[in-house]
């Protein structure tokens, strides 16, 4: 459903406190997997305007520039008719709150989804979705605006702190920890716990109890595809309208996103930022 559209020309710039051989330097400031990305893709890189091949020594205080071509992707899925809503924005990160209902990203059945709206927000450019969410699920996702600014994230897992809240049927009384493996389940879009499989691992603690249901927090150290939803169904206290999983049906799905905090590997910021459920 793509096609490559033109290439986008993309630079970044460094300053070296020591001598050191060019690769080896190179390797302190990018991610792993960037680095082979700028291996693969032939990156030019200039020490004081000069181009110099990687193996070469360089000396202290140089200005190391590497260029490096990106393609811009060209969408020709339908257009989103409204932008993301949008809770912060800076050169190279968005957070937006995606709507219930929504997909993350488009399909053939489903072609209206998140990544449409911020096509249409940012026009045709990279669009990273760093932590995405399923269609149920309403809440914060963090977008980078360029590949680079995605591999400084990336696993997201260890840059990332999301928490999301949910509503589940039943009373919980205690705060818990849930350490298992999810498999997909053949011919069908649902996951369940094995002994074999992704590991899972979630955090979960007790925010407020009802007189049938309990209000949790959880807090992820994977991001396996409905990870809450299964471990939730898996303690026997599935999300209140999850019938996936065994909840029961209700005008909304209590699932949201609802607090992600990170370091700007820019500016050093730390970035935070929460909303209200809207259930």
């Amino acid at each position: 459903m793509w096609y490559n559209g033109s290439m986008k020309k993309n630079e970044i710039v460094f300053k070296t406190d020591k001598e050191d051989i060019l690769s080896e330097f190179i390797k302190t400031k990018v991610p792993k997997r960037f680095y082979r990305f700028l291996k693969s893709s032939q990156a030019l890189v200039l020490v004081n305007d000069q181009e110099v091949e990687w193996y070469k020594h360089i000396e202290k205080n140089s200005i190391v520039k590497i260029i490096f071509e990106t393609k811009e992707k060209e969408v020709v899925w339908p257009k989103a008719n409204k932008f993301p809503r949008i809770v912060f924005e800076n050169e190279n990160y968005l957070i937006v709150n995606k709507e219930s209902g929504l997909l993350t990203i488009p399909t053939k059945a489903n072609p209206h989804s998140l990544y449409q709206e911020l096509v249409s927000y940012l026009g045709a450019q990279e669009i990273h979705i760093l932590n995405r969410l399923d269609k149920e699920t309403s809440g914060l996702v963090v977008v980078a605006k360029n590949r680079y600014a995605a591999a400084l994230l990336e696993p997201t897992h260890e840059h990332i702190v999301r928490k999301y809240l949910c509503l589940v049927e039943g009373v919980i009384t205690e705060d818990g920890l849930i350490d298992n493996f999810i498999v997909k389940k053949e011919d069908s879009n649902q996951r369940y716990v094995h002994t074999m499989g992704q590991r899972a691992v979630s955090h979960y603690k007790v925010v407020e109890n009802y007189k049938e249901s309990t209000l949790l927090e959880f807090t992820l150290e994977t991001g396996r595809t409905h990870q809450i939803r299964v471990h939730t169904s898996y303690m026997g206290h599935p999300i209140l309208g999850d019938t996936l999983y065994g909840g029961k049906e209700n005008s909304v799905f209590c699932l949201t996103s609802y607090f992600v905090e990170f370091t700007d590997p820019f500016t050093k910021e730390r970035i935070l930022y929460r909303i209200e459920k809207e259930w």
